[in-house]
């Protein structure tokens, strides 16, 4: 193992990547979150996009009081962020009823509206629904000047950075060829189609058959994409689903009662056998170690740039590169964070 864990760290190819390998490594053994802090703090919290946005807080909070917009997951995080700088005042949301962020009182837009005076800003939380909320603010007669979109700095360093922003990876190719492991809503494969300039092929894997409907809305004007209702594993069954109508969808090789629902299952190797697969990503909740061995043909033979989520079970900062290593020796590899949390932690393999 130890000799595994040398070599690992020997194919990183920059200092960012062996301090997240370091401090991952440590998390996953002790599980202390000291060590999960540190790496976020060297990952994401040092980012100057960061820090530039928390001191626009900092000046905003000298002058005026501060009101989130959103009180979910981004709006929770946005607060337990920057809260020793702040001072928040108060949260508005849509639909307040039975949310909360800490001990902050909720408001819905038109309650804000009743004590609105010219001291407050209102820092929107969601990236998703940000133009609609800040809409929504306008109209009620919030001044954009008073406004500040929190959302967007969020999304740009965590999951809108995802996958794409490594400069290892060099210019895409004007034919890559991408396979989308965990479609979820479509968005990744939005964001390649944006990366190769609107060019380019993406096959978006996904199982759960309420996730296959939000990719067809959210890819409706794309041509250069096709969805494949399977789930991936180390060879080419059938398998049971926990089908969530999410991110949290899984697959497993046990059959039972409850939510499972039988669905077909690929080896990549088995689906590529004809198509000249340039770039591998996967998010798939746990089966990525399944998926990289049903991948040993293509990985082995064509050396695709992989982007690897590393973070589902501990093991698999040591499993997941060592796998990918063994298949082919010639990676050099790379690690990235993109949250505030312990997930979202990629590994990608660059030859």
């Amino acid at each position: 193992m130890i000799e595994a864990l040398r070599d690992i760290y020997s194919r990183l190819g920059d200092a960012l990547s062996r301090t997240i390998f370091i401090d991952r490594l440590d998390y996953s053994i002790t599980g202390e979150n000291s060590r999960l802090e540190k790496m976020i703090d060297g990952a994401v919290r040092s980012r100057k996009e960061w820090k530039d946005f928390c001191g626009l807080l900092e000046e905003k909070a000298r002058q005026y009081d501060l009101y989130l917009f959103g009180a979910g997951i981004w709006g929770r995080t946005l607060h337990q962020e920057t809260k020793e700088r702040t001072g928040w005042k108060g949260v508005i949301d849509n639909q307040p009823a039975g949310k909360a962020v800490s001990s902050l009182p909720v408001f819905t837009l038109e309650q804000f509206m009743e004590q609105y005076d010219d001291r407050a800003v209102v820092v929107i939380s969601s990236y998703k629904n940000g133009e609609e909320m800040s809409a929504q603010l306008t109209a009620a007669g919030v001044p954009a000047s008073r406004i500040v979109d929190g959302g967007k700095v969020i999304y740009d360093l965590t999951e809108g950075a995802a996958y794409f922003d490594l400069e290892a990876l060099g210019p895409p190719d004007p034919e890559e060829i991408f396979a989308d492991a965990g479609g979820f809503d479509g968005k990744t494969t939005e964001r390649f189609l944006h990366w190769c300039g609107g060019n380019g092929y993406s096959y978006c894997f996904e199982a759960d058959r309420a996730n296959i409907d939000s990719i067809r809305k959210n890819l409706a004007g794309y041509g250069n994409c096709e969805i494949v209702p399977k789930a991936l594993w180390s060879e080419t069954t059938v398998l049971s689903m926990n089908m969530k109508g999410s991110c949290g969808s899984s697959i497993t090789a046990e059959t039972g009662d409850g939510d499972r629902q039988a669905v077909e299952a690929v080896a990549l190797d088995d689906f590529y056998k004809d198509i000249p697969v340039t770039f591998l990503k996967m998010d798939i909740e746990g089966a990525e170690l399944a998926a990289i061995r049903g991948a040993r043909q293509i990985i082995s033979k064509r050396h695709p740039k992989l982007a690897i989520s590393i973070y589902h079970k501990p093991e698999d900062i040591v499993t997941l590169p060592r796998q990918i290593l063994e298949y082919y020796p010639g990676y050099r590899l790379y690690l990235r964070h993109y949250s505030f949390g312990w997930y979202d932690t990629v590994l990608y393999a660059v030859p």
